[in-house]
């Protein structure tokens, strides 16, 4: 590759561990990561950006990038209101994406969830199914959508209904086939590997592609 790779959400559970991937898998490749802060738990070859990602408008950086991930992302609870939920979990992933391709970018990969909908009665999920249409209309060479259901690993921030649900996806996992199997919980190490590993598909793999279920597991 003789452009770089950029990263929304690298500090989140997915995103660090994607991060790390890269860096090992790409020594060559110039690695950047959009923060809201500094973070000391990224290495040193990566070069972090720290911004106000309702300004990145007016961001731009004198580089352009072959790939961009996503791992923009949060929750109800934590962004306070079903409004808040919305502006992360829509709005600043379409402007990160539409800044992307103002910096030359083709290729993107996005985590969203199982379920997403834009006709879904569960408002998350309606939300991530906006999302995903949005981002289809765009003129991505390549797009990738990553649909994981419940992620299993360990977190910074312990939440005790994912550690639940965590514990009984366990054990309800050996129950899901056929059309629930992409209901199995997955490990964000495999899914952070996952996403690592789209920045060898070939250039002439083009469209829109859903990742989930047997793509994931």
């Amino acid at each position: 590759m003789n452009k770089g790779i950029v990263v929304a959400g690298a500090t989140g559970e997915v995103g660090k561990r994607l991060v790390e991937k890269l860096i090992a898998q790409n020594p060559n490749t110039d690695i950047h990561v959009l923060v809201r802060t500094r973070s000391s738990s990224l290495d040193d070859s990566v070069q972090q950006h720290v911004i106000d990602f309702n300004q990145l408008n007016s961001f731009a950086l004198d580089v352009n990038f072959d790939m961009a991930f996503c791992c923009l992302g949060t929750t109800i609870k934590r962004a306070g209101s079903k409004a808040n939920f919305k502006h992360v979990d829509h709005n600043l992933i379409v402007q990160f994406a539409r800044w992307t391709q103002e910096h030359g970018c083709r290729k993107f990969a996005c985590i969203s969830a199982v379920g997403a909908n834009t006709q879904s009665s569960n408002f998350y999920l309606s939300v991530k199914g906006e999302t995903e249409h949005d981002l289809s209309q765009m003129n991505w060479l390549t797009l990738w959508l990553i649909r994981p259901s419940l992620l299993l690993g360990n977190r910074d921030e312990f939440r005790l209904g994912e550690h639940i649900g965590s514990i009984a996806g366990r054990l309800i996992s050996p129950l899901l086939f056929g059309p629930l199997k992409k209901y199995k919980p997955v490990h964000m190490l495999h899914v952070a590997q996952i996403m690592a590993d789209l920045v060898n598909e070939p250039d002439n793999k083009e469209g829109c592609f859903v990742l989930e279920g047997e793509a994931l597991l």
